[in-house]
C-alpha cells in the first residue's frame, strides 16, 4: 500500500508540474496580477513610421508570444524594452470600444483585410489621444469608420458583457526603459498566448495523456502488489 501511495503521488505531482510549467499555464495572467513585459517585435502592417497591431510581448520571460494592440499613441518603445504592467479587466466606454477594435482587427487580418486592420489599430489610438486624432490618420477615412461601429456596438450594447471578459489590458507600473522611451498600454485576449508555441512544449492534450498513463501505471503496480500479498512465495 505504500508503495502504492507513493507512485500515485508521484504520478499526481508529475502531471500537475507538468500542467504549470505548460506555456498556457505561464501566460494565464489573473486579473490584479503584475507581470514583466518585454517587446520582442512587431507585425508586418504599419502605416507610415508607425507599427500597427500585432505587437509581440513576452510575459514573465516566457518564450511564447503574446500578440497585443497598442494603445498608447503618444508614447513609445522599443524592441527589446521591458518593463512591469498590471493585468486589469476591461472597464469603462472607452476600453470597451478598444477591445471591440482589436477584435475586429484579428477579423480583418484573417480575413486578409490589411486596411481595415491597419484602421482599427488607428481608431483604438483615437480613443485615448488628441495627438493621435490631430494626426494625419490613414486617408480612406476608414479609422473615423471603425471607430464610429466601435461606438455603436458599446453604446448600443450589441455584444453581450462576457464579449468583454474575453479581453485583459495592461497597464505599466514601473520600470520603464532606458531614455526618452514610454511604456505603451496593450490590450491582449484573457488567459492564454495567442502567439506561436515554443518547440518541444507539450501541448494540453498531450500533458491529459501523460497523466493519464502515469496513473495507469501506478494501478498496475498497485495490483500487483496486492496479487504478491495474497500469494506470498514459498519459504516467505
Amino acid at each position: 500500500m505504500r508503495r502504492f501511495r507513493g507512485c500515485a503521488f508521484l504520478s499526481v505531482f508529475a502531471f500537475c508540474a507538468l500542467s504549470w510549467f505548460s506555456p498556457l499555464a505561464a501566460c494565464a495572467d489573473t486579473i490584479g496580477s503584475y507581470v514583466t513585459l518585454e517587446l520582442t517585435g512587431t507585425g508586418s502592417l504599419s502605416y507610415g513610421s508607425d507599427a500597427a497591431y500585432p505587437y509581440y510581448l513576452s510575459v514573465d520571460g516566457s518564450s511564447t508570444s503574446l500578440s497585443g494592440m497598442c494603445v498608447s499613441f503618444d508614447n513609445d518603445i522599443s524592441r527589446g524594452e521591458s518593463w512591469v504592467a498590471q493585468v486589469q479587466a476591461i472597464t469603462g466606454t472607452q476600453e470597451e470600444e478598444a477591445a471591440w477594435l482589436f477584435n475586429d482587427d484579428n477579423a480583418s487580418i484573417t480575413a486578409g483585410n490589411s486596411a481595415q486592420a491597419i484602421d482599427d489599430q488607428w481608431a483604438a489610438w483615437e480613443i485615448f489621444s488628441a495627438n493621435a486624432r490631430a494626426a494625419a490618420a490613414p486617408a480612406d477615412g476608414g479609422a473615423a469608420t471603425q471607430w464610429a461601429a466601435a461606438i455603436a456596438a458599446v453604446s448600443l450594447g450589441t455584444e453581450p458583457a462576457t464579449f468583454y471578459q474575453q479581453f485583459i489590458i495592461y497597464i505599466p507600473q514601473w520600470g520603464w526603459p532606458a531614455g526618452d522611451d514610454v511604456p505603451q498600454n496593450f490590450i491582449a485576449l484573457a488567459g492564454f498566448a495567442d502567439g506561436p508555441t515554443p518547440p518541444n512544449s507539450p501541448e494540453p492534450s498531450s500533458l491529459i495523456l501523460l497523466g493519464t498513463g502515469l496513473l495507469g501505471l501506478a494501478g498496475v503496480i498497485f495490483r500487483r502488489n496486492r496479487s504478491s500479498a495474497k500469494h506470498p512465495h514459498a519459504g516467505a
